[in-house]
């Protein structure tokens, strides 16, 4: 989870870096500045989520006598022990289900608090959810947006 919270901290402060100039009153215009703020938001907390499942699957791998098979069956429990229970789950798998789900909140949280920290520094949450919410019914925005995400987009490593 620390270096989750590290990489987002240091994607924040590149992105800071990158967009020195403050962030001006918040208002019911979306500039294109805002809009190119928007997106590098949205990079940064989608690298974090493609961070989690091989996180959880590494957990899994790594604990000898559960696999990814039985955490399919048993995850649409949670860490419910009465359904883990019903679902046949044995004392260790209650308990390891329990750590799985701990660790994926640690994760989520951490990428809130960093979604947090960098509206919060280049958008403002009014700026941010005006965004959000007009790139569902404005078909010119979604456009520039796309146009946007495209060319800040890591380059695909093959990985």
């Amino acid at each position: 989870m620390k270096r989750i919270v590290r990489q987002g901290m240091l994607a924040l402060a590149a992105i800071v870096l990158l967009n020195s100039t403050a962030v001006m009153a918040q208002d019911s215009e979306v500039t294109d500045k805002d809009l190119y703020n928007f997106a590098l938001i949205m990079q940064v907390i989608e690298q974090m989520k493609a961070e989690v499942s091989p996180a959880i699957q590494a957990i899994i791998e790594a604990q000898e006598g559960f696999d990814t098979n039985r955490y399919s069956e048993l995850k649409s429990a949670g860490d419910d022990e009465a359904k883990l229970r019903a679902l046949g789950a044995n004392d260790f798998e209650v308990e390891f289900m329990a750590l799985i789900i701990k660790e994926k909140n640690e994760k989520t949280d951490a990428m809130k608090e960093v979604l947090n920290t960098t509206v919060k520094a280049l958008l403002g949450a009014q700026k941010y959810k005006l965004i959000k919410s007009t790139l569902s019914v404005d078909p010119d925005m979604k456009a520039k947006y796309q146009e946007i995400t495209e060319r800040i987009a890591p380059a695909d490593t093959g990985a």
